[in-house]
């Protein structure tokens, strides 16, 4: 079932998002409370024991398989919390992509308009900071399926094999654990270092106490960081010598990868940068050429490290609207093109963009030109032109600072299909967190002459850094980060990491966000946190729904912060 967006029909959005009846937040909470608690570690109706099942998977271990495809179609699964029937589905709920553009809606670098029909509306202005809201629980339900699915892989591996299948397999749900786990940490508390102690979210393991499952307190970062850190430390030494065949699984370069984002959260500077230059091995960055068109909607370039993969029949003509290419690609039919509902820069960061940056061009003007236009063709219309192209029910114009960045399916503008790729992890974030690491690692010198080389010949032949201090380098990769990383789900947790006030508006108020959604906030302001959805509130007897639900801070309005600045942008 989809929401129409033709003809007289309302989208009703709002009145799904905004107002959540208590039996789906009863039917989402009974779903976190199964994916957190049914861990599978005792005997199934009496007939089958855990130790049977890690015989039979000893014996045959490729009847695993089946299980570890599942870890990488819970990345992708359209419409995963909903029961189908007569309600009519979130078009906001389609995994992993939706996790990422829900926290880049709570950043300070994509814009939209303030409409019903824009599904991510709660995240933009902050109302996705209650427990009933669906946001949290989207993010939740996703992190925690992801886990369980984990769990009960590592429950059939016998602790002491040495059949290689399974060692792989082991390493696979490993990372899988450690990904979803830090995923919830960084949105569920404040960053690592200086909040080691405050408490994140439950640590959910196969092994677990059983007693647990209906009381689980949260773990502290220091405890959930240290079981991702061990996760994938063990992931990175099974996936040795693994050879996958698909950009959705996971190898040791995704291991090393995943952990070096976890370093560099955590201020280990040195292991950050070695597990980046590790992570690295085997792949190559996106070139000038490469980027000067639209793409990243496909897992197939040299520098894609790790992707959710679409294909065209699982994302049929009549779900355009629930997919990543309906809310983000400008071209293809969603709520992007045929609401307007363009995902556009903030102005005060694309002013910053150098004209030389080959990397400008992901964005239209205020004069609605970019050169990345002249490789597109939509109905014979091409280049600048496209711009203004109206067709009723299926194009509006596009706004100043309208992404062009992601192509669609195909590179066919105005397809029903929105199959593109979602990229989980590329060469070129890797590249950046080596250069930041080695720089507040003590070798300044090394980190500046590393981002300068990558960016005069991938990006910006003219580019020079000027930072002087460790401090001030970081600033520029954060920069960085926020152009060449734009709309790929890492804006909000980059402002958490670096404890970074957010900054939408400049200090006399000036901003693209619309008046609802213009404001700052502060770094240490709570309700920059995430709260934990009410399913799981009433489902967990150690979790507190108003002592222990990350109930601080102020909801933001126009006009909140004044005066905040950033530091990078707004100085």
């Amino acid at each position: 079932i989809s929401c129409s967006l033709v003809g007289s029909e309302m989208c009703i959005r709002d009145r799904y998002m905004k107002a959540i009846n208590k039996i789906w937040v009863f039917a989402l909470g009974t779903a976190v409370m199964v994916s957190c608690s049914d861990l599978d570690t005792f005997p199934e109706s009496g007939i089958v024991t855990e130790d049977q099942k890690k015989e039979v998977v000893e014996d045959n271990p490729e009847r695993l398989q089946a299980d570890i495809n599942t870890l990488s179609s819970i990345f992708t699964k359209l419409l995963p919390n909903w029961a189908g029937g007569s309600a009519t589905p979130f078009h906001n709920d389609f995994s992993y992509p939706a996790v990422c553009i829900a926290t880049d809606g709570n950043g300070a670098d994509m814009v939209s308009d303030n409409s019903d029909y824009e599904w991510f509306s709660v995240a933009f202005e902050y109302s996705d900071r209650n427990a009933n809201y669906a946001v949290p629980m989207f993010t939740w339900n996703f992190c925690y399926k992801l886990n369980k699915q984990a769990n009960d892989i590592l429950s059939t591996i016998p602790a002491d094999t040495e059949n290689q299948t399974l060692i792989y397999y082991r390493g696979q749900a490993l990372v899988a654990r450690a990904f979803a786990n830090f995923t919830l940490a960084q949105r569920f508390q404040f960053t690592y270092k200086g909040n080691e102690d405050k408490p994140t979210v439950p640590i959910v393991t196969w092994d677990m106490p059983a007693e647990r499952a209906g009381a689980n307190p949260r773990a502290t970062n220091a405890e959930i960081y240290k079981l991702i850190y061990d996760d994938l430390t063990q992931a990175i030494a099974d996936l040795e010598g693994f050879q996958r065949t698909s950009k959705a699984a996971a190898d040791r370069n995704v291991a090393y990868g995943m952990r070096a984002r976890v370093n560099l959260v955590m201020n280990n500077w040195g292991e950050a940068a070695t597990d980046a230059e590790a992570a690295l091995s085997g792949y190559t960055f996106l070139s000038k050429d490469d980027v000067s068109a639209p793409g990243f909607n496909s897992a197939n370039p040299p520098s894609w490290i790790w992707a959710g993969i679409y294909k065209a029949a699982d994302t049929p003509a009549n779900y355009r609207n629930i997919t990543w290419g309906g809310h983000l690609c400008s071209f293809a039919r969603g709520y992007t093109t045929s609401q307007g509902l363009y995902k556009r820069i903030n102005s005060l960061l694309y002013n910053m963009i150098p004209d030389t940056d080959v990397r400008k061009g992901w964005w239209i003007n205020a004069s609605l030109e970019s050169p990345l236009l002249d490789h597109m063709d939509w109905d014979g219309v091409t280049g600048s032109a496209i711009s203004s192209l109206a067709i009723p029910n299926v194009k509006r114009a596009f706004q100043p600072y309208t992404n062009v960045k992601f192509a669609p399916y195909e590179n066919k503008c105005g397809t029903d299909i929105n199959a593109g790729d979602w990229c989980i992890m590329r060469a070129e974030e890797m590249l950046l967190i080596q250069a930041e690491a080695m720089a507040m690692g003590g070798n300044l010198g090394g980190g500046k002459s590393l981002l300068e080389n990558w960016v005069k010949t991938y990006r910006d032949p003219s580019y020079s850094c000027a930072a002087t201090t460790p401090e001030a380098f970081q600033s520029e990769i954060w920069w960085q980060r926020r152009v060449e990383l734009w709309g790929e789900g890492h804006a909000y947790t980059d402002i958490m990491r670096l404890k970074k006030n957010l900054v939408r508006c400049t200090t006399d108020g000036k901003s693209d966000f619309p008046d609802a959604w213009a404001f700052n906030i502060a770094a240490t302001d709570g309700i920059l946190l995430m709260r934990i959805p009410t399913g799981e509130t009433n489902a967990n007897a150690a979790i507190d729904p108003v002592k222990d639900n990350n109930n601080e801070g102020t909801f933001p309005v126009n006009g909140s912060g004044a005066g905040l600045t950033d530091g990078c942008v707004v100085k």
